[in-house]
């Protein structure tokens, strides 16, 4: 792997995590993960695959599912995040942006903004918001806009823009290219490769895209029914067979064309 970024300090600890559902139904399986700091790490699966929950483990938002670590660890800067609160895990930096754009809908750009902002000093405050404006222009020409007027591109960097007002170590960004068009999916990665090379922020992202994550990710895993059965640098998955049947549309004789891959003709060889 280029860089050996697992030499770096682990931000991200995640150890056989197991999450159940309704104390019943168990969702995640041994999940083990590891984030290196200044990089992004991606998770990619299909729908129901287990990315989202493991996202709301690590940001202690499972109780709002109904659902519970069962086992395993979750450690932050080496720091138990086990049974803590969202908001104490958001104090710790690690600050979730969660699929399909959460914003304030009835308040302005700038009002959304200043709810991320809460901690920021008064003295600060200005350059702190020159730099999401820097990143995303629209969101200053926009700023007095009502919210729920904006189109999903801008609503997923008013999400983001406002994630980033909360000062975060570690973002966690799920499924953020769902339902955008291309060129502003194009503009997010661009923005996201940015935010890890210029400022040094650490991003752990949930996609269904691969072809939109693994552009941009240091290192990737792949999860199936609950668990992670393939992983490694973006090189190493892309070149896996049937990581570019199942996930990027390429079949045997190098076809994009989603139609003649047939994602069910087989069963997935990630051990062979």
């Amino acid at each position: 792997m280029q860089d050996d970024i697992f030499s770096r300090k682990i931000l991200l600890d995640v150890t056989k995590l197991e999450v159940i559902y309704n104390k019943s139904s168990l969702a995640i399986q041994g999940v083990s993960l590891k984030v290196p700091e200044e990089t992004i790490v991606a998770i990619l699966g299909v729908n129901g695959a287990g990315k989202t929950t493991t996202l709301r483990a690590i940001s202690g938002f499972l109780g709002s599912d109904a659902a519970d670590i069962k086992d395993g660890l979750i450690r932050f800067e080496g720091k138990k995040l086990n049974g803590k609160y969202p908001h104490e895990i958001a104090r710790e930096g690690v600050i979730l942006v969660p699929e399909r754009q959460k914003i304030f809908e009835t308040l302005t750009v700038k009002e959304n903004l200043m709810v991320g902002a809460g901690r920021i000093k008064k003295s600060h405050l200005k350059e702190a918001l020159d730099k999401v404006y820097f990143y995303f222009p629209v969101l200053d020409q926009r700023s007095s806009a009502v919210a729920g007027y904006l189109s999903g591109g801008e609503r997923q960097m008013l999400a983001i823009g406002s994630a980033l007002l909360c000062s975060p170590k570690l973002l966690l960004l799920d499924e953020f290219s769902l339902g955008l068009a291309p060129l502003v999916v194009d503009f997010l990665t661009e923005v996201l490769e940015s935010l890890r090379n210029d400022l040094g922020l650490t991003i752990l992202l949930v996609e269904q895209n691969a072809t939109a994550a693994l552009k941009i990710a240091d290192y990737g895993y792949i999860m199936e029914n609950g668990r992670v059965v393939f992983e490694g640098a973006p090189e190493r998955l892309m070149s896996h067979e049937d990581v570019k049947e199942f996930y990027l549309g390429i079949g045997s004789a190098g076809s994009k064309n989603y139609r003649d891959v047939k994602q069910y003709s087989r069963t997935r060889r990630w051990w062979g």
